[in-house]
């Protein structure tokens, strides 16, 4: 069966194979005319070069050893006019000579002879999914160019400078972190955002106090473009300040609210009303305070069921009645969705709205993103005009039915490759395979370096220096363990409906890296420190640091189809 994720990645592109042997070609023509839109073959390198030279297919498989010009010297030659084309090197056998004369001329990827579907598959999968983002991001470079050929250059610098407002005014004090909880685990942030207009009439805050309260504000202004943006930007820039000029004193949550709430109702002409709750989390005595104005009703996980809480106030409006405040036990709590009605009042394509499909599908995902996509698949985003933000309080401690296993070594390259293979066959043994779980170790083995580097190694931004001046091998194979270090990892199981969580916290004994850099999305493309946390961002479903940057936790979901069951 042909993976549909694979199918969509190839229907538009075409392919060249060159095999020599007649009977391996057949098997490898009828694999690829499965998946690919065109398929040139070919019987040798001097053939397959004429073909490439012909067709120009967007991409190559190829043998190694053919007679004539084998695989090697035809890509040699390809490599003269073209340098980008991926290619998949099919082989029984490699010589060391041959392999880094491959690596050298690019390519790809490796596929070992018997050749077997689900190896193709996988191979052609990590090929053709660059060169589908590279589409992508072509197509999106092309429309781009064609919006601003026909903009007006005045109201493009006032759109710009509308939309970099709204960006100032907003706050997410989580952006790419968690607050740690007791040594494991903790709360974070997951937030998505579809703004309709120039200016959203959505608009949120998440701030932490310095007792590590969690306090939120989402708002949702009555109409469309400039008057909602205004009301909900106003009463955002007014939430900000009087918040943070009590953040790092004591202060009272219902004070916090009825000043928010009045300079709302103060600022509302009389035909308006303004939606917004606000909520303030205590991970510490587990329990949550909320007021909530006309907003759709939360909806929580607890020990993997769903419960709905609506709120318990009408709009804000110019004469607004006395607030009711609810309180939220957070025992058990392991999700947390906030959302405007953009996205409960969305139409289904096949009738109702997607209110009736929101709690089945907050049950069967785990992040924003996920959620919005099972949104998609169900309505026509681009007929809904309401702007949709959602909010998902996350708390990777797990619940009644979690499994957690903590972990330990010696922070050296021998300690941090033996933690990795623990977890890697703890996962296994719980049923995990598949992409996902290369993904994850890919991810794991990324941040486990990056504790031994930044936390036992102090390295911060040297590694570039290091590795310039032929040091940094000698540096992280010579390193050997002060007394009472480790690098820790607390690997936690939580199943969630038809999911499973895998949540991954590595903990290092140091400084960790420059949370600060990660923060303001500072690092450098080209630059060696940092760029682990941008693999780990492309490998997994989560990232995110502790603000000391010496925590990383990283959440990977699986589900039925990435489970092999075992009896």
């Amino acid at each position: 069966m042909i993976d549909p994720t694979l199918k969509s990645y190839t229907e538009q592109l075409s392919v060249l194979y060159v095999e020599d042997d007649p009977v391996s070609s057949a098997i490898i023509r009828k694999m690829l005319e499965r998946i690919f839109n065109r398929v040139y073959g070919a019987s040798d390198g001097v053939e397959g070069l004429q073909q490439f030279q012909t067709h120009q297919p967007d991409l190559v498989v190829t043998d190694l050893m053919m007679p004539n010009m084998d695989g090697i010297s035809m890509l040699r030659e390809i490599r003269i006019h073209n340098q980008k084309v991926p290619v998949v090197l099919m082989t029984a056998s490699l010589e060391h000579a041959d392999l880094v004369e491959a690596i050298n001329l690019g390519v790809s990827k490796f596929l070992a002879k018997p050749l077997r579907s689900d190896a193709v598959q996988r191979a052609l999968m990590g090929v053709t999914r660059e060169l589908h983002l590279e589409r992508v991001a072509e197509d999106a470079r092309r429309q781009e160019v064609e919006l601003l050929r026909y903009r007006n250059r005045y109201h493009s610098l006032q759109e710009e400078l509308a939309k970099a407002k709204e960006r100032h005014i907003v706050r997410n004090q989580f952006a790419g972190e968690y607050l740690p909880v007791d040594g494991q685990g903790g709360w974070l942030l997951d937030l998505l955002q579809q703004p309709r207009d120039i200016m959203s009439g959505d608009s949120y805050a998440a701030m932490m106090h310095v007792d590590n309260r969690i306090v939120i504000f989402l708002s949702d202004a009555m109409g469309h473009g400039l008057s909602a943006a205004v009301t909900s930007m106003l009463t955002t820039s007014f939430f900000n300040h009087f918040f943070s000029s009590a953040c790092c004193a004591p202060y009272r949550f219902d004070v916090l609210t009825e000043r928010t709430i009045g300079f709302a109702a103060q600022n509302l002409l009389e035909d308006e009303v303004f939606s917004c709750l606000l909520m303030e989390l205590d991970p510490v005595q587990q329990r949550a305070r909320l007021l909530c104005c006309g907003m759709p009703a939360l909806l929580l996980k607890r020990n993997g069921r769903v419960e709905r809480l609506p709120g318990a106030n009408p709009p804000v409006c110019s004469f607004s009645p006395p607030l009711v405040y609810q309180e939220i036990d957070l025992q058990g709590v392991s999700d947390i969705l906030l959302a405007t009605d953009g996205l409960g009042d969305a139409q289904l394509r096949y009738g109702g709205s997607y209110r009736d499909r929101l709690i089945d599908d907050f049950g069967s995902t785990a992040t924003a993103a996920q959620l919005f996509q099972q949104y998609a698949l169900q309505c026509d985003d681009d007929q809904n005009d309401d702007d949709i933000t959602l909010l998902r309080l996350l708390y990777a401690g797990g619940s009644d039915e979690t499994t957690r296993y903590r972990l330990g070594a010696a922070p050296t390259m021998q300690g941090i490759s033996s933690l990795q293979q623990q977890v890697i066959e703890l996962l296994e043994g719980a049923g995990l395979a598949g992409e996902r779980l290369d993904a994850l170790e890919l991810a794991l083995s990324e941040a486990l370096l990056n504790a031994f580097e930044h936390g036992f190694l102090r390295m911060g931004d040297a590694k570039q220096r290091l590795l310039l001046e032929g040091e940094y091998d000698e540096l992280i194979t010579a390193a050997s363990p002060r007394s009472g270090e480790e690098i820790g990892l607390t690997l936690t199981l939580v199943p969630s409906g038809t999911l499973l969580l895998v949540w991954c916290e590595i903990s290092d004994p140091g400084p960790g890296f420059d949370a600060e850099q990660i923060r303001n999305r500072r690092v450098r493309n080209n630059a060696p420190s940092g760029r682990g946390i941008k693999v780990m961002e492309r490998s997994v479903d989560l990232v995110r640091h502790s603000p000391s940057g010496n925590r990383v936790l990283l959440l990977q979901t699986f589900d039925d189809e990435s489970l092999k069951r075992r009896n």
